[in-house]
């Protein structure tokens, strides 16, 4: 089983909204007690549990399918989960898919063009910036959330942590999605 956080590498990026796929990873891999390490065959950050890999990209966004089909080269996993923000989902808001399209969101557009692989897809609604031009769309992506978003962001990160928890214990996605989908 592999999950895959997306994210933006670099302190710069570190807890923007962008970046709640590695921030959720990093929750996850605290509670299992396992560390990141960085692995260039894999271009990213990696954890693994027994069977259970888990993989920050370093790649930036945008080219996150180039670590996933580097992962793929060297491990075959049963599923593939990706972890990522949404801005056409309030925040406060955890959904699941089993299939569909990128959504516009460029790491998944990535991954689409490097994995053949079908893959469950984990979406954290990050809201959306008020004014809808793309250059106010990625100043939004690559803010921080303020401070008022923090308890509900808080609340949010650790039902998707507990959703992953309960995935990896029952490898059934479609609980998953049933017993944790969550509206705001």
């Amino acid at each position: 089983m592999l999950l895959v956080g997306l994210g933006n590498p670099t302190p710069a990026y570190a807890h923007t909204r962008h970046n709640v796929g590695f921030d959720i990873l990093d929750l996850l891999a605290q509670d299992l007690g396992v560390h990141f390490i960085h692995k260039a065959q894999y271009c990213g950050d990696y954890a693994r549990i027994d069977l259970i890999h888990l993989l920050k990209p370093t790649t930036y966004m945008n080219l996150s399918g180039q670590a996933l089909e580097a992962f793929l080269r060297h491990h075959k996993p049963r599923s593939i989960l990706i972890i990522h923000d949404d801005l056409d989902l309030p925040l406060g808001t955890l959904r699941f898919k089993a299939k569909g399209g990128h959504g516009g969101h460029n790491g998944l557009k990535s991954i689409m063009q490097h994995c053949s692989q079908p893959f469950y897809k984990m979406k954290i609604g990050i809201g959306r910036a008020h004014e809808n031009t793309r250059d106010a769309t990625i100043s939004y992506v690559l803010q921080r959330f303020l401070a008022q978003e923090e308890p509900l962001k808080q609340e949010v990160f650790t039902h998707a942590k507990q959703a992953l928890l309960f995935y990896l214990k029952t490898q059934d996605f479609t609980a998953m999605q049933n017993q944790f989908t969550r509206n705001t």
